[in-house]
């Protein structure tokens, strides 16, 4: 079975063991919801993890909506795409312009990025961008 979210979730739970994580399985419940609900330092948000092909991702609707409800009531929602050896960070409000792009990651403002594979991924900055 592929792995749609490039094993971010257990890379970021691995990597960050002071951030508590709670995955979130919503599938008949709550159509657009993110992957990852997290807390840490009193500081909650969301993540939605997913895997680049050919430097694109897919985005459904109901994802770019929730993302944006959420935000506009103050919440932090995150997208983090994985494309085999780097990890790209951005706000939520990115996945409409990546839909909107037909999953081209490229087109939208990015919030960090690391190449090199977890182990050279720069977690502490991760742990702050999440955090700030």
């Amino acid at each position: 079975m592929a792995r749609i979210d490039g094993g971010l979730r257990t890379l970021f739970r691995d990597h960050l063991p002071t951030v508590d994580f709670q995955a979130v399985e919503t599938h008949s419940s709550g159509r657009g919801v993110p992957d990852s609900n997290f807390c840490y330092n009193g500081v909650e948000g969301w993540i939605e993890y997913k895997e680049a092909r050919r430097w694109r991702v897919d985005i459904a609707p109901e994802q770019v909506a929730w993302a944006e409800r959420r935000m506009r009531k103050g919440g932090r929602v995150f997208l983090a795409v994985r494309m085999e050896r780097r990890l790209w960070l951005f706000s939520g409000s990115a996945m409409r312009v990546i839909r909107a792009e037909r999953g081209m990651i490229s087109a939208a403002p990015i919030l960090g990025e690391w190449d090199g594979g977890p182990a050279r991924w720069d977690w502490v900055r991760i742990l702050e961008i999440l955090a700030d």
